[in-house]
């Protein structure tokens, strides 16, 4: 049987949980990706929320400012955490 976290730790991967996500931005907008940051290399190509594939990368300030938030990640997300009452986020 081989461990799929070899040289992450033990821990369980937080892929495999529904209700954790993080944003990347990609293609002109923030999308949100199955599982924590730490459970991929950089380099690594993950599937958004919205089926879009994004490259996990350091991402430069101006694009986390600039690139709106993906309202189709941003609909997956809402769903995927029940009724969430916060509004959508945004940069002032």
């Amino acid at each position: 049987m081989t461990n799929a976290n070899v040289g992450r730790g033990a821990k369980p991967s937080a892929r495999l949980d529904p209700q954790i996500f993080f944003w990347q931005p990609e293609n002109g907008a923030r999308h949100a990706i199955p599982g924590a940051h730490a459970d991929y290399e950089l380099g690594e190509q993950g599937q958004s929320l919205c089926g879009q594939p994004v490259r996990i990368r350091p991402a430069p300030e101006s694009e986390w400012i600039a690139f709106p938030t993906c309202d189709k990640c941003w609909q997956a997300a809402k769903s995927l955490l029940g009724e969430l009452k916060s509004v959508r986020p945004r940069l002032w």
